[in-house]
């Protein structure tokens, strides 16, 4: 049989310091994008994680999972939408997943 879990409603507080830490989070990786201090996805991961990442994207965690290992997989839209919650400009996102697409692929169009 199985067991019902009970949860207890969130007050207004801790809501607001919820949402807090979440922006917070969110800032820093803004930041640190921006001056590409961040060179993996590794690095954002452990700011914010791969499970809330994906639900923050909508997609499944395998999924997320899947595209960071290749990242040729994103498409255009999931670039958008990580810049739109990092809220970077597309092409700081885009530059991003370009670096890791040329560090991960072995095609001569991709090396230097």
């Amino acid at each position: 049989m199985a067991r019902k879990t009970r949860t207890r409603p969130l007050n207004n507080e801790q809501v607001l310091a919820r949402e807090s830490k979440r922006h917070n989070r969110l800032n820093f990786i803004k930041n640190e994008l921006e001056a590409r201090r961040i060179e993996s996805f590794e690095q954002i991961f452990s700011v914010i994680s791969e499970t809330r990442m994906a639900i923050e994207l909508g997609i499944s965690f395998y999924t997320l999972r899947k595209k960071v290992k290749d990242p040729t997989e994103f498409t255009i839209s999931e670039m958008m939408r990580l810049a739109t919650l990092f809220h970077v400009k597309y092409d700081v996102m885009s530059d991003f997943i370009l670096e890791k697409v040329k560090a991960t692929s072995k095609s001569p169009l991709f090396q230097e």
